[in-house]
Order: structure tokens, then C-alpha cells, then sequence
């Protein structure tokens, strides 16, 4: 390892001429995390343009220090001193009970000049468009933002700035920001989850640590088997046939710095830095170094190159073992997987010892000039300025010295005498007429009530009067009715089913207890379905009230588009077999709705209706038939959701994390290279042979779907709530249902019958998921 010279690069700007808030530049904003105070201060020193945090409630980080009340107003006042901007993280799914909370907790940030909200659930975005005009407010990663049309949605909804999922490639990030016209904050550098950010429950049902809730206890950096019809892949034995140690869902850390210039070329506005549970050194070393190269960009672009020293600096701060360049030029591939134990490299002190020496412990400071004037029977008068402010005091009467008088030198030297502030010394202008006297401790006292004033000043130039909505909002939660909410009394609850393949949904559509079936939409386009659509015309020739759905995937991207057509016209053929459409995202509903699809359209769960308001939100903007009760709420925080349109999964396998990458890929099988062409064309293959084996010899099935080139992987054992039918029946929802995945036939047959005739036995072995006790 170098001796981290590097790091004595001076920026451009430094920190003693940093212009005044707001920060107004045409460049790439450098977007740096903060976890606390110290995270805060390593930021603004390395050179970062604007940080995220998240204070002690609704954010992603749950683990992280965070800031409390005080800590993150005065983060505001720092930050806003420097001229950087602060976005606060709210990008959780927030439960309807915290909703009712959410504008009385942000109101003092948003007074004090909050700069914007990275938000994830859509009942939070409604709420603060609503009650904070004039905030910015970005789209968090967690929103699963993918394709064009869910960005300008999101839009007009007044979001003026879209953290797409990482997944994405470079050419798909530059279509968004063209058909859209909206920033794009993309990350640059840190870890990686190994599944699309907000589509991810894996953590939430293996330890009831929500990612959805900032709690991820990271499952993925767990060791796994990749397996084939239940037996070990070639690739997971040694030569000697030994099993290995392998982890096959932990992506590598994320690091552009190599190809950099592509993302500044492609016009991306901000690059955003992982990491708000990393230390101030790690912060303010790659935010240095991010700053240092794009700088020297912006100075020379044809003699621009990254220094070897500077890359193995880099490489050595805290990284899971090795870095990559994620997804902006590949899709997916063994390459991008830290395959050995991915714990975190150690970091040489030397290195860390010369970030604390450059960037933590000097104190930041900018130069202020003082005025002051003293003429015995007066009041001392000082006036303090710095880059166009200033503020002015009066102070005790002067005295008439009676020995030794004050000189120029001893009141500069007392004036001068600013440790703890924020500022240094400039220029002095002294006027004093002779034989003046003041007191040391008045001295002192005028200087630090001058610069007290001058930093509010400095800091406070974005402060906003509360807006007259938020009380309008407590007001109207004060009348609002918090008992429980049961469906329509004269409704009847149904059971409904759905299916990931035609010989299952044959089967299904011949029960009559069954009203309505889900089926695959990428089933009903790849396999031979003759059997399945006389089951439909048969069901439906014997009762006219039985239904079918498509269901969509829950990501669609730019390359789905001609799938998403052969679906439509497929629908438009079988319009006996097309009732309906199941979307699990924003982009399903709005790809449908400009498809001019003029039938039913129901939520999945992973649209995540957590609380009413999320819920008026869709029944305002796309009056969907039905909503699936997320699976994250217990029974409590349930009835707090109108039950009129509700469905509720009862049993089923849990789909726990949706990615891009690909364990058949991983495990060295797959050969095909996937591009934008290839998945565009279509590839007809689904694999469902395929599991993972944990630590205890659980075997999580993985549906391999090369159609979307993307994975699905399911729970161990179904979710199975049969002890508790009648209670849910006594709420009145629209409908229970049944998800099938991996069942046989005769499962098939069984388990349905046991919940709709009451006869058989239950599975063997299931999970009551977050039903009793949900998640924080």
C-alpha cells in the first residue's frame, strides 16, 4: 500500500472559499453519506457538494448513528454554512399509524431550510408534496424506478429527481434522463444489495429485520449452496469433491472510478457515495478522491487518467473484499460476486491516519473581517462580514484607561481569538481614539455574540415559514376514525389462486370454489397451454362469474416493451382467458394504461399499500379492483387498511428477493450473453430446478426466468395462515388467496381443498410470516 500522498490533493475549492448556500453549478453534484455528525464534517471537508442523512425516525438506516432533532438542525446550519445541500432520507414503507406523524416530525427541518426528501412509499410522497411546498422531493432506489414511464409519472407528481434502481445500465439511465428531462442520482461507489432495492424480503422473513424498514441484517453475505433438483452444482466442490464455502448472492463493492468520465459524459447530475454506516475516514477518503478526479476532468478531459496509487487507496478503504463496476456495463455474471468470504478488507493506518490528519482533524473554517470602533463614554461597536454577510453588536459603555490603555495590537489579539467557531481571521479595521479601556471578558463576549449572529445568518438563508397545511393535517388526524376497517357487509369473501404455470393453473380453473385465477403472464406467452384455456372456457361455460388474470412481473424494463405487446395481443386473442391484469409496480399499471387496457387491474402485494393513504393514492389514479395486503404488517397494523377491495395471501411461498443477477450464471451453467437484443427477441426458458442451501440445510427454491434475465427467489417453506381463516373472514376482505409456485398437482388439489372445503391437513411445514408479530 502507497503512503497515501494522494490524499494531500488540494480541491479546487477549498474550504476557506466555499461560496455561500444555495450551492447553484451546472456540474456533477458529489452526494456523500452521512451516519452522524463527524460522517457530516468528513463530507464537507473532502469536498462533497451535498449530503444525505437520516435523522432518528423513517430511514433506511436504521443502524446507522443517525441524527436526532437538535443534531439535524444543526446539521442544516453547518451544512447550509458551507453552501451544501442536506437530503434526509424518509425512503421506508411507512405504517399508517406513523403516517399521522410524519408532518409534525418533518416541520422543523422544513423550517429551517431542509433542501429535499428521498422517499420510497407513495403515501409519504403524497403527504409531502401536500404539506411542504417548495421541498425537493427524489424518488429513493427503494421506489424500483426502472423505465421511462413510472419517471415521469412519479413527475408529475412533483418529484424532480430519480435515484433509478442500480440495476440499470448506463444506456438506460441516459434514455431516462432523456425522455423525462428529470435529474438522475446514480450511485458511484460502496456496496451493493444482490436484489432490486425495495423488492427485497429476504431479510424481513428469515430474522424479522425489514429492509423495507432500514433493517436489513444482510442475508445475502450468508453462505449458500447453489443447487439442481435438490442436488449440489459441480461448480460449489473443490477438486477433491469437498464441498467449498461459497457466497453466491454477495455482490462485490461498486467503484467507477476507472470509468468515470463515461458517467460525466452520459450527463448524470449527481453521483451518490454509499455508506451511512461507515466511519468518517471512509467518508472523507472516497468522497477526496471522487472530488480530486472529478475535478481534474472538468480541467483537462483529454489528459485525464487515474493514478495507480490512487486506485489501490481507494481499493484498500473498507471494502467486501473486491471492487467491480456493478451494473452501468453488464447484466449480471460470476465476476460481479465475491464467491470467498466477502468480510471487509482491513484499511492500513497509515492511510487512515492521513485522512484524519487532512480532513477530520483541522478545523474548517473561512476568513471573517472585523470593524470595530471604541471612544471612551461610548459603547464599543463590532461589525463582522464574510462573503457578503454580516452582523453588528454594541457592547458595554468604554472606559477611560486609568493605567495601561488598549493598544491596536491587543484588541486584534483578543479578536483573533476564535477557536470553536467557524471561522478565522481576515481583515482588521481598528478605530480607537486614545486611552480606551474594556474589559477582556467584554471583549470576548462581543466577538463570540457577533459571530454567533453571523454564522445564523450565513446558515439560515434558506429558512421557510411553516406551511398553514401541516396544521390542517393534525387537525383533520384528530377527527380521524383509527378503529378498525371491515369491508363491505354485503360482500361475500371469495377465494382467489394463482399460479407460475399452466399445468397448475389447469388445475385451479376446474375448483370451483375458486372465483378467480392468477396466472403467469410468462407462462401463458412460453408454454403450451391448450389444456389450460379449455379449463378457463369450460369453468366459465359452467359459471359466467369465475375470472382470469395475467400477472405481470414486478419489474418491467426499456427491453420489456416487446413482451409487454406479445402479451397484449395474446390478451386480445384470448379475451376469455384475459379478465384481468395483476401488476406488482407502477410500471405494470402505467404500461397498461397506455396500452389502453380497459379491463380489471389488481395490485401484488410488492406494490406495498402500507398505509390508507398509499391506498387512496391508487384507487385515485388507476381505481385498481383489488390490493393485496403487503406482507409485512401483522394483524393489527392490517386493520387499519380498508378491507373493501383487499386480498390477503393465506398461503404461499414468498417470493423474497427479485435480481438481476443469476445463480445459474454464478454457478458457471448458463452460457448465454445476455444483451439488450437477445431479451428484447426473447429467450422462451424458465428454470425452476434450481435452489439455494443455507447454513441449516434450508433449501430456498429459485425461479430462473431468462425471458427478463432475472431470478426470483422463494421462501423455504410456505406461508400457511389456517389457524387463523375465520378471523380474517370476520373482517370481510374481498378475497383469500392461494399462491402455488413449486406444488405438484396433487398439492395443488390438496391444499386447496383444506382451505376452501376444510378437509386434509396442513403443510407440513410453513411459516405464519409477520401476521403475529410483523416487523418494526
Amino acid at each position: 500500500m502507497n503512503d497515501c500522498a494522494n490524499f494531500k490533493y488540494e480541491n479546487k475549492q477549498e474550504m476557506s472559499g466555499v461560496s455561500c448556500h444555495p450551492c447553484i453549478s451546472s456540474k456533477v453534484e458529489l452526494l456523500s453519506p452521512a451516519g452522524d455528525m463527524d460522517c457530516l464534517k468528513a463530507a464537507i471537508a473532502a469536498g462533497a457538494d451535498a449530503i444525505y442523512l437520516g435523522g432518528d425516525r423513517f430511514g433506511a438506516r436504521a443502524f446507522a448513528g443517525n441524527f436526532n432533532r437538535e443534531e439535524l438542525l444543526e446539521a442544516l446550519k453547518l451544512a447550509h454554512f458551507w453552501g451544501k445541500k442536506i437530503f434526509l432520507t424518509v425512503n421506508t414503507l411507512t405504517k399508517d399509524s406513523e403516517l399521522k406523524e410524519l408532518v409534525e416530525w418533518l416541520t422543523p427541518y422544513y423550517e429551517a431550510g431542509l433542501d429535499g426528501l428521498i422517499i420510497q412509499d407513495l403515501g409519504v410522497l403524497e403527504t409531502c408534496r401536500n404539506a411542504f411546498p417548495g421541498l425537493l422531493l427524489h424518488a429513493s432506489t427503494q421506489m424500483t424506478v426502472t423505465e421511462a414511464e413510472t419517471a415521469l409519472f412519479l413527475k408529475s407528481l412533483g418529484v424532480s429527481r430519480i435515484v433509478p434502481a442500480r440495476e440499470l445500465c448506463l444506456e438506460e439511465i441516459v434514455e431516462l434522463k432523456e425522455k423525462t428531462g428529470l435529474e438522475m442520482e446514480t450511485f458511484i461507489h460502496g456496496a451493493l444489495c444482490y436484489g432490486y432495492s425495495g423488492q427485497c424480503l429476504f431479510s424481513s422473513l428469515l430474522g424479522g429485520r425489514s429492509g423495507n424498514r432500514g433493517r436489513c441484517a444482510q442475508p445475502c453475505r450468508l453462505p449458500y449452496e447453489i443447487c439442481e433438483s435438490g442436488m449440489p452444482e459441480k461448480s460449489g466442490k473443490s477438486q477433491k469433491g469437498k464441498r467449498m464455502e461459497q457466497y453466491p448472492l454477495s455482490l462485490k463493492d461498486l467503484c467507477v472510478l476507472e470509468f468515470l468520465p463515461k458517467l460525466l459524459e452520459a450527463g448524470i447530475d449527481s453521483f451518490k457515495i454509499e455508506g451511512r454506516m461507515k466511519s468518517p475516514e471512509y467518508v472523507a477518503g472516497v468522497t477526496a478522491m471522487y472530488r480530486k478526479y472529478i475535478d481534474l476532468y472538468e480541467q483537462n478531459p483529454k489528459g485525464w487518467k487515474v493514478e495507480k496509487k490512487d486506485l489501490e487507496t481507494l481499493s484498500g478503504l473498507y471494502v467486501r473484499s473486491q471492487l467491480s463496476g456493478g451494473y452501468y456495463e453488464k447484466h449480471n455474471g460470476q465476476e460481479m460476486i465475491t464467491l470467498d468470504k466477502p468480510g471487509y478488507a482491513g484499511c492500513e493506518d497509515s492511510v487512515l491516519e492521513e485522512i484524519r490528519a487532512r480532513y477530520i482533524e483541522p478545523a474548517m473554517t473561512k476568513p471573517v473581517d472585523m470593524e470595530i470602533s471604541l471612544r471612551p463614554g461610548s459603547p464599543v461597536f463590532l461589525k463582522v462580514s464574510c462573503e457578503g454577510f454580516e452582523a453588528s453588536v454594541i457592547g458595554m459603555e468604554v472606559m477611560t484607561a486609568q493605567k495601561k490603555p488598549l493598544s491596536t495590537a491587543d484588541i486584534q489579539k483578543q479578536l483573533s481569538k476564535l477557536g470553536g467557531s467557524s471561522f478565522s481571521p481576515g481583515k482588521f479595521d481598528i478605530v480607537m481614539e486614545q486611552d480606551c479601556f474594556l474589559p477582556v471578558s467584554a471583549m470576548n463576549e462581543l466577538r463570540r455574540t457577533a459571530l454567533d449572529l453571523l454564522y445564523e445568518k450565513m446558515s439560515a438563508a434558506f429558512k421557510r415559514e411553516s406551511s398553514s397545511i401541516c396544521a390542517e393535517m393534525s387537525e383533520a388526524r384528530e377527527k380521524r376514525d383509527d378503529m378498525a376497517r371491515s369491508g363491505d357487509a354485503g360482500q361475500e369473501t371469495v377465494f382467489y389462486a394463482s399460479a407460475l404455470d399452466l399445468s397448475q393453473a389447469a388445475v385451479l380453473a376446474g375448483m370451483e370454489k375458486i372465483a378467480r385465477l392468477y396466472v403467469s403472464a410468462d407462462a401463458v406467452l412460453l408454454e403450451k397451454n391448450e389444456a389450460f384455456l379449455q379449463a378457463v372456457k369450460g369453468r366459465k361455460e359452467k359459471e359466467g362469474v369465475f375470472e382470469c388474470f395475467l400477472v405481470l412481473p414486478p419489474i418491467l424494463r426499456s427491453y420489456s416493451e416487446t413482451w409487454f405487446n406479445q402479451l397484449m395481443e395474446w390478451a386480445d386473442v384470448h379475451q376469455e382467458c384475459a379478465d384481468g391484469l395483476m401488476a406488482g409496480s407502477l410500471s405494470g399499471l402505467l404500461w397498461a394504461k397506455r396500452k389502453g387496457w380497459t379491463k380489471k387491474i389488481s395490485l401484488q402485494h410488492s406494490a406495498y399499500v402500507f398505509n390508507e393513504k398509499t391506498r387512496a393514492f391508487y384507487m385515485e389514479h388507476f381505481a385498481p379492483d383489488t390490493y393485496t395486503l403487503p406482507l409485512e404488517l401483522n394483524r393489527a397494523e392490517s386493520r387499519a387498511l380498508s378491507a373493501d377491495n383487499q386480498e390477503i395471501c393465506v398461503y404461499g411461498r414468498i417470493p423474497m428477493m427479485q435480481s438481476a443477477n443469476c445463480i445459474r450464471k454464478t454457478a458457471g451453467i448458463c452460457k448465454v450473453k445476455h444483451t439488450q437484443k437477445s431479451m428484447e427477441n426473447g429467450i422462451p426458458k424458465r428454470y425452476f430446478s434450481f435452489s439455494l442451501k443455507d447454513r441449516y440445510q434450508a433449501q430456498f427454491p429459485v425461479l430462473i426466468n431468462c425471458r427478463h434475465c432475472m431470478n426470483t427467489i422463494y421462501n423455504s417453506v410456505p406461508l400457511s395462515l389456517h389457524q387463523y381463516v375465520q378471523e380474517l373472514l370476520a373482517r370481510n376482505p374481498r378475497a383469500l388467496r392461494l399462491d402455488f409456485t413449486t406444488e405438484s398437482l396433487e398439492e395443488t388439489k390438496r391444499v386447496t381443498a383444506f382451505y376452501t372445503e376444510g378437509g386434509g391437513m396442513p403443510p407440513a411445514a410453513y411459516t405464519t410470516g409477520h401476521y403475529k408479530k410483523g416487523v418494526q
